[in-house]
């Protein structure tokens, strides 16, 4: 097989606030040039989509350490997922999570389901979220199933000064209570106060480390809590942060297909997905890289904005 080059590289940007579709690229046949340059894109769309790729377990392994070290869902759990057994079903090597619903013997081989996953980003409840994230779509529906995405720069750049002032400084603890599916966690129960729940606490504003630019945290919507803040003033201050950044002037909707590889930036996006039919298989490949420790600059008010949305305004 020959080699990609940087100069094979189509990129379409959608129209929506971040993404973009690379096309004329077989992953699996690109040298480090074209994967510096599509690095580059990926740091500027916040998500690249790859359509029609001929993957395998270990291709998407290989691609997941081009970004960085490989962490496995075991891993960032900090627990034995042995009622997961996707791996050994689909004879997978450990850095990958399988996102199905498919059952054997009449119990889960994986995670998520076929219900709706809500407003999140992944691992937000660890001291370092992972950092670029990657779906490979094996098996889809018909209907149903869509993902959403969210950039975080574009919402926080949107804020209004008073706002970006208020939370300054800032910072949500963020608790494991419940999944994004809305099951509650091994261990856990709605009935605990958050205030005492252990957690990691995020800065409101994060600064991403290799852009420098800003982007609004919030993580998980339940299990939240700002710090220093009466249980009342902080659900009424996440509130009105979510239902700002969700906005869909603010996000991309994916519509999977079999072959499809979707790369977001975990740290500057949110992702959602729809509910599809139970009676419809649908299996996606997950990986993901280990991140960084979320900060907030010194100087995080003097910064510019990022410029991906300012485009797709322009466009």
């Amino acid at each position: 097989m020959n080699t990609a080059s940087s100069a094979d590289i189509d990129l379409v940007p959608t129209d929506a606030a971040l993404g973009a579709e690379v096309r004329g690229i077989d992953l699996t046949g690109i040298d480090d040039a074209t994967f510096d340059r599509l690095h580059d894109l990926w740091l500027h769309h916040l998500l690249l989509v790859f359509r029609g790729q001929q993957f395998t377990p270990e291709d998407l392994v290989t691609l997941v350490r081009r970004f960085g070290t490989p962490v496995t869902s075991s891993a960032l759990h900090k627990r034995d997922l042995a009622e997961r057994t996707a791996n050994k079903v689909f004879s997978l090597p450990p850095e990958i999570t399988v996102v199905t619903n498919v059952k054997e013997n009449g119990k889960p081989v994986g995670i998520l389901g076929d219900g709706e996953v809500v407003w999140h980003a992944d691992f937000s409840f660890k001291e370092a979220p992972t950092a670029a994230r990657m779906l490979l779509g094996m098996e889809i529906p018909q209907a149903g199933g869509r993902t959403y995405f969210a950039n975080c720069y574009a919402a926080w750049d949107a804020l209004p000064e008073a706002m970006k002032r208020r939370v300054s400084g800032m910072t949500i603890k963020q608790a494991n209570i419940v999944d994004t599916a809305m099951k509650v966690r091994p261990g856990a129960s709605l009935d605990m106060d958050i205030r005492e729940v252990p957690g990691p606490s995020h800065p409101i504003i994060s600064t991403h480390p290799e852009t420098g630019r800003n982007m609004i945290f919030l993580g998980r919507r339940h299990g939240a809590y700002v710090n220093g803040l009466s249980l009342e003033d902080s659900e009424a201050l996440l509130e009105e942060l979510w239902a700002h950044t969700v906005q869909p002037k603010f996000t991309y909707v994916h519509e999977w297909a079999v072959g499809d590889i979707v790369v977001w930036d975990n740290r500057a996006t949110l992702h959602r997905r729809d509910a599809f039919q139970s009676d419809s298989r649908r299996v996606l490949y997950a990986a993901q890289v280990e991140g960084h420790r979320p900060y907030e600059a010194a100087n995080a008010l003097a910064l510019p904005p990022h410029p991906r949305y300012a485009q797709a305004l322009a466009a």
